[in-house]
């Protein structure tokens, strides 16, 4: 099975006549121009047009130092953090990588689309769910046990619950990955923190979706969610009246509509950073190739057959829950104690999460590189930088000047990230970065060769990207080369092909573009149009001619600098070396890597699989709870002609006649009954008690029994007492009363 890549054939923009705007001025002769590699068939095919300036007419320089030092200018710095990670997880990368037997299928290499894919598909078995959900305590819970009865149903949830946990994991992973290359600089701030924020977004909507199943991990969700309200206010106590009243009142299904509308929230939140994501991206890619698409949707499809969802008990508000599997992506928080624990653990995410969305504004003291720069008086208006650029930092607009070209381009500096694809785009060198012009670039390759050719030795033209200078170690592995120039741009892609024929016409023995494995490019699509150009499928192309000149690429990784610069190209049906066919990046996919693949992908799946069932029991069966709560503790009061509302008081319950709580009554509250709900839980172990509640008031010396009697404590039992108190004794001054 052979891989193919979108983009094979030549683009243009809407409404650009190639036979008009791409046809550029008459030549005007800088230096000895050098045509003789220039044929009728080239400028039929767009290979070559009369520039005013050109790579075969640029003069060789005059200096050999001043050169090579303004192409250094070119290169981002990073920082050791940042390439000590990228060597580590390029140690991963290389075992999967020998694994499949080809790059193409290293699923680390596609974490951006197969999150999108994934996505998506949550996206639409949810809109498939919804369509069969009802809302209310019972009503919610019995329709997921009818969904989960039927195959369509049960099947539809496990892939909505699997693909969720994916989604959560890739797009950690694509995040690892962009931190990593330090992808969260400049113009790139936007996709790093919308990414981040739909990260905590997908994870919320997970568990608002778990909230919805209105099973025990529910009961538990509403447990957790209540204490973390009433630790800093009393919207837990409030929350939690409004659910029970709305049980005694029939109307639970208001609290089950609210979480859906916190869901369906959350989702749009979702679609929203994603559109922001991808906004400053050209052609961003939605989906991976067809082997992903086939072998993660048969994956998911397997995974929900086989290990269905299940349904856990219902929850109840009498009962705590029983032992269940616990998923750690998106419950992680439920096992932790109440205290320092869940302080911890939130204030330790919350200090990552802000440090990592602080990032792109944190200083650096590495080198920035200038922006991109059109020269206006070169630009013959043919569009091709505008395609290529990855980042959408050039556009055409109509030109005002009078030239008969319909186009000119404009440069967007603060959407450009300096990768320098633009530059290699144009061959009529309209484009640099920074205010030096293009011809610079021959002029440090010149510089080089000269230096080399002194020596007497055949030259060796080596072009690499800065990854692979400053990740891999390609002075060691060129070590003991005979006459090799290293020529490091910011990628791949910055390489024009009318540069490379020029290096061979001035006498260069051979050339090698080494450039990052397919889909794998630090610029997304450097490497692919640098394949496309040296291979005659895109404009600017290799011409005609030199179409087996020795040129030869190779797409590896940085640590794998060292054997793609030892490897010959591959001999022709002629004995000859087939230049041509080492330059494309098109494998034949192996039936073997394809088999191993796919029990990657399965085996991934079974450790999901497992991770969403981890066994955990919540209570051990030796703990009962005694809540306490009531809507108003001052109702009561106000009825009676000895209440004293104008002062403040303090409410304690007594368990077998000691003081286990205190709480404090303003006066304020005392006259609002909006203002006294009250809700306190407490563990205690099965039996027999005495529970004595009073509201005191111990400056006019009063006291009142608001519920005094025997209860009794059944092992997991939730005793909840949320009747209006009457007052069952007061006493004022030392005179009590009934």
């Amino acid at each position: 099975m052979k891989l193919r890549r979108p983009g094979t054939s030549p683009e243009l923009l809407p409404d650009v006549d190639p036979e008009q705007d791409c046809q550029e001025l008459p030549l005007v002769t800088v230096g000895q121009p050098s045509d003789k590699h220039t044929s009728d068939d080239d400028q039929a095919h767009g290979d070559s047009h009369d520039h005013d300036i050109t790579w075969e007419t640029v003069a060789d320089p005059t200096a050999v130092s001043a050169p090579t030092t303004q192409l250094a200018t070119w290169l981002h710095g990073r920082g050791r953090w940042s390439i000590g990670l990228e060597r580590a997880s390029l140690v991963v990368e290389q075992a999967i990588n020998r694994l499949t037997g080809v790059p193409h299928l290293n699923p680390l290499y596609h974490t951006g689309p197969i999150a999108t894919f994934l996505l998506l598909l949550v996206f639409l078995s949810g809109i498939y769910l919804f369509f069969f959900f009802q809302y209310g305590y019972e009503a919610s819970y019995q329709s997921v046990v009818r969904m989960e009865n039927q195959f369509i149903g049960r099947t539809m949830r496990g892939i909505h619950r699997y693909a969720s946990g994916a989604l959560v994991i890739t797009t950690l992973l694509h995040a690892f990955r962009m931190l990593v290359w330090e992808h969260f600089r400049g113009p790139r701030w936007l996709a790093w923190v919308t990414g981040l924020l739909m990260t905590a977004v997908i994870w919320l909507a997970g568990v608002t979706g778990y909230w919805l199943l209105w099973d025990e991990r529910a009961q538990l969700l509403t447990d957790r969610f209540v204490h973390f309200l009433d630790s800093f206010s009393d919207w837990g106590t409030r929350l939690l009246l409004f659910m029970v009243q709305a049980e005694t009142a029939d109307q639970s299904w208001a609290v089950l509509l609210i979480i859906f509308a916190a869901h369906l929230l959350l989702s749009v939140l979702i679609g929203l950073f994603f559109w922001l994501h991808i906004k400053r991206l050209s052609r961003p890619r939605w989906v991976p190739e067809l082997p992903w698409l086939v072998g993660m949707g048969l994956v998911l499809l397997l995974g929900a057959i086989i290990v269905p969802t299940g349904v856990l008990p219902p929850a109840t508000f009498t009962q705590l829950p029983g032992p269940h599997d616990l998923d750690p992506i998106f419950l992680f928080f439920l096992p932790l104690a109440a205290g320092w624990e869940t302080a911890v653990v939130w204030g330790g995410l919350l200090l990552l999460g802000g440090l990592l969305l602080a990032l792109p504004w944190l200083g650096s003291r590495q080198q920035k590189p200038p922006p991109v720069h059109i020269f206006k008086d070169r630009c013959t208006g043919c569009t091709k930088c505008a395609l290529d650029c990855p980042y959408q930092a050039i556009q055409m607009v109509e030109r005002q000047d009078g030239k008969r070209h319909k186009y000119i381009a404009i440069e967007d500096p603060s959407l450009c990230t300096s990768c320098g694809i633009c530059v290699g785009s144009c061959d009529g060198l309209a484009l640099s970065l920074g205010p030096s012009a293009p011809e610079m670039m021959w002029e440090a390759v010149s510089a080089q060769l000269l230096l080399a050719q002194a020596k007497g030795d055949s030259v060796w033209l080596l072009f690499t990207c800065e990854r692979h200078a400053r990740v891999g170690k390609p002075a060691a592995d060129l070590a003991g080369q005979a006459a090799t120039e290293l020529v490091v741009l910011p990628c791949v892609g910055s390489v024009p092909p009318g540069l490379l024929t020029r290096a061979l016409d001035a006498g260069v023995a051979s050339i090698q573009v080494v450039g990052c494995p397919p889909h794998d490019c630090l610029n997304r699509e450097g490497n692919l149009w640098t394949e496309q150009r040296l291979t005659r499928q895109r404009v600017p192309r290799l011409k005609r001619a030199y179409t087996q000149a020795p040129i030869t690429a190779e797409w590896v990784a940085p640590d794998q600098f060292g054997q793609a610069v030892t490897e010959p190209p591959p001999p022709a049906d002629n004995g000859e070396p087939d230049y041509l066919s080492r330059r494309a990046m098109d494998v034949d996919i192996p039936r073997r890597g394809l088999l191993v693949g796919l029990v990657l992908l399965l085996l991934v799946m079974l450790l999901q699989i497992g991770l969403t069932r981890l066994p955990w029991t919540p209570h051990t069966g030796e703990t009962a709870v005694l809540q306490l709560l009531v809507p108003d503790l001052a109702q009561p009061l106000r009825g009676h002609q000895s209440a004293l509302p104008d002062m403040a008081g303090s409410l304690e319950v007594w368990i077998n006649g000691r003081l286990s709580q205190q709480q404090p009554i303003t006066t304020q509250a005392l006259h609002d009954a909006s203002r006294t709900p009250y809700y306190q839980a407490f563990d205690l172990p099965p039996g027999d008690y005495h529970l004595h509640l009073i509201l005191t008031v111990p400056e006019r010396r009063a006291t009142y029994t608001l519920f005094e009697q025997p209860i009794s404590l059944a092992p997991n039992q939730i005793l909840r007492l949320d009747h209006q108190p009457r007052l069952n004794g007061f006493c004022v001054n030392q005179i009590c009363g009934y």
